[in-house]
């Protein structure tokens, strides 16, 4: 049995007795998974591939390919955590487990759907406006350059930039994405507001609370923030910073594949 994707149980919810039993399958013959088609899946626990597809879903992922690479990735994870362990020549930073389990913490919190949504949006919009205030700025820039590097057409602006650079370029693109820890800088809330009030589509990438700029967000991508102080967005380092990175390159790797 595998106890890293014996975390899976944990997403599951009013499984019927043939769901249980595949999920059951999956954790306890984790040697197989990504080596199994659906069908042969489906063939292994005597169940049809419209049983697993609905597992898949109940889960929260889109389809079986997805469950698969959630697996693997869990699966990725325990072992180059437990290599890290073994080698007597290694020394583990003592962070490293607690900055581990922050990522999967914030992944957890960002469903399926929510990562589908912005992978259709990448792959369906050319032309992107992101917006960072103070230390948040470095991650939109970085943000920018990605979003550069697939050919998109991506406008960076700041605090440095006056109200009317944003109003007079804005009309130009058809996605607002901002960075704010907080979501609370008023800066980003205002420039937030203006461009729903003009039809674009606005991606908010803050902690995982509740905050203004997740409220006016289209797809809102809470991070998870371990600090003592959430009421601004550079008093205090933490593992939002690593968890944001991640979760960016995630999903953009996600949406170049689709």
């Amino acid at each position: 049995m595998s106890a890293r994707l014996s975390s899976l149980l944990s997403r599951a919810t009013e499984l019927t007795r043939a769901e249980y039993r595949i999920l059951s399958y999956l954790i306890d013959n984790p040697t197989q998974v990504g080596k199994q088609t659906i069908r042969e899946l489906a063939q292994a626990n005597f169940v049809s591939t419209t049983t697993i597809m609905r597992l898949c879903q109940k889960l929260g992922f889109s389809g079986y390919s997805e469950l698969v690479y959630y697996c693997k990735q869990l699966l990725s994870t325990a072992e180059k955590s437990h290599q890290l362990k073994s080698d007597e020549n290694e020394v583990a930073e003592p962070l490293f487990d607690q900055f581990l389990a922050n990522y999967l913490k914030t992944f957890t919190l960002i469903s399926a759907e929510r990562r589908q949504a912005f992978a259709d949006l990448i792959n369906s919009k050319n032309s992107f406006f992101i917006y960072g205030a103070g230390f948040s700025h470095i991650f939109s820039e970085y943000i920018s350059k990605r979003l550069q590097l697939i050919g998109k057409d991506a406008f960076l602006s700041g605090l440095s930039d006056s109200k009317n650079i944003f109003i007079n370029n804005a009309s130009r693109y058809t996605v607002f994405i901002a960075i704010s820890r907080s979501g609370e800088t008023e800066q980003v809330v205002e420039k937030a507001r203006i461009a729903k009030s003009i039809g674009m589509k606005i991606v908010a990438f803050t902690r995982a609370s509740a905050n203004p700029l997740a409220e006016l967000a289209d797809i809102h991508f809470p991070i998870y923030d371990d600090a003592v102080n959430y009421h601004c967005d550079t008093i205090e380092s933490s593992s939002f910073e690593s968890n944001l990175v991640l979760m960016i390159d995630l999903l953009l790797s996600r949406a170049q594949r689709f």
